[in-house]
């Protein structure tokens, strides 16, 4: 959208300085990055019902240490490869990269990696900076004597659409959506990585992505309109500085990777009727945990021992039945590595855990299925 509203976060009793940044910044996280392009509305009939995205895992991870034993590979890599279940993929063989060009207006994008599955999709994309206003607004995000976040951000804004190829609707259901991007050079390089809420592509789809809008604010206005916003207590917006519009269409060489394995659960803790079903990109588990109307519960993930980053995508909780599901960048190709899940009370005004109310370990096993499919 054109202009975003941002709510402040505010108590009436003092909050310590240290405290509020990370607030603002889970509160900016929340509203402006994750959350993007929802087509369709679902509707879950729970009384209570809390769905815990992308920028509450965010909020932990911005308390928490970074554990130095986390995987090397992933920590060094760029776009669509940090994300692990692609990086499985790619591990296994299955083709990524692609070099198609699409040139709109005089701006030419080049998308270089795509990958699908039936519920989730990630693209790598490209374009020259030659342009000094986006260099500009570029700067200013990236700033780290930002007011309004304490450290530069990497979100990228856009608008996309997928097709099966000869179909006019865009298959894209409701779900998650994060963009980043780096730069080197003279040269942009963005990425895209989308959890769908449902099973929204064919599973035999020849897909055409299109990009549609590539959209940039100032910052400083932002962080103007933040601190004018603060004394009042009011929501706060700006409008884009910089928008790149058209329609820049790319036909995909790779279907929709097909591969599944059966999640095994193992040494279950406070956990019931738990199920799991898994795919080449990611894994949902859905079980029942004790919930306490009165605290938040989140998630932590643990591969083979070690804590992980970043690979809980979503999660969703019922405070009546106790329900939870979640959503893992763990893919059906990982068929060694051990996984513990363990579910904790979390202080809802810091994101600390508190307490854990729960785990069990998953690991996927092998099934006689292709390394890839292509055209």
């Amino acid at each position: 959208m054109d202009k975003k509203k941002n709510d402040i976060i505010r108590q009436e009793t003092e909050i310590p300085k240290e405290v509020m940044d990370k607030l603002v910044q889970n509160r900016e996280n929340i509203l402006n990055n994750p959350i993007k392009q929802e087509k369709k509305k679902f509707n879950i009939k729970f009384k209570k019902q809390l769905i815990i995205t992308l920028a509450i895992v965010a909020s932990l991870i911005l308390i928490a240490l970074i554990n130095p034993q986390t995987n090397t590979a992933i920590k060094n890599a760029l776009g669509i490869s940090t994300d692990s279940g692609v990086v499985t993929v790619e591990e296994h063989g299955i083709q990524t990269e692609l070099n198609l060009t699409s040139t709109y207006n005089n701006r030419e994008i080049t998308v270089t990696k795509f990958v699908s599955t039936k519920k989730r999709f990630a693209f790598d994309y490209q374009f020259k900076l030659d342009d000094e206003k986006l260099k500009e607004l570029l700067e200013k995000q990236q700033s780290p004597d930002r007011k309004f976040t304490k450290f530069a951000t990497n979100f990228q804004d856009f608008d996309i659409g997928l097709f099966v190829d000869g179909q006019t609707d865009d298959i894209r259901g409701g779900g998650m959506y994060n963009s980043t991007f780096h730069v080197e050079g003279d040269t942009f390089y963005g990425s895209v990585t989308a959890t769908l809420n449902q099973e929204d592509i064919p599973s035999n789809a020849k897909l055409t992505l299109h990009i549609y809008k590539l959209m940039w604010q100032d910052d400083e206005e932002l962080d103007q309109a933040f601190t004018e916003a603060s004394k009042t207590n009011s929501p706060f917006g700006v409008d884009n500085a910089l928008t790149y519009e058209g329609d820049w269409r790319f036909d995909i060489a790779y279907k929709p990777l097909t591969q599944t394995a059966e999640t095994q659960f193992s040494n279950l803790s406070n956990i019931t009727n738990p199920t799991a079903s898994s795919d080449a990109l990611q894994t949902t588990v859905k079980f029942i945990t004790p919930l306490k109307n009165d605290v938040y519960p989140a998630a932590l993930l643990y591969k083979d021992g070690v804590r992980t980053e970043n690979q809980i995508l979503t999660q969703l909780f019922n405070y009546e039945t106790g329900e939870m599901a979640l959503t893992l960048s763990i893919s059906a190709l990982d068929t060694s590595s051990v996984y513990t899940v363990q579910v904790n009370e979390i202080d809802d005004f810091t994101g600390e855990p508190i307490e854990e109310i729960g785990h069990f370990d998953i690991q996927n096993k092998k099934v006689p299925y292709p390394h890839s499919e292509t055209k």
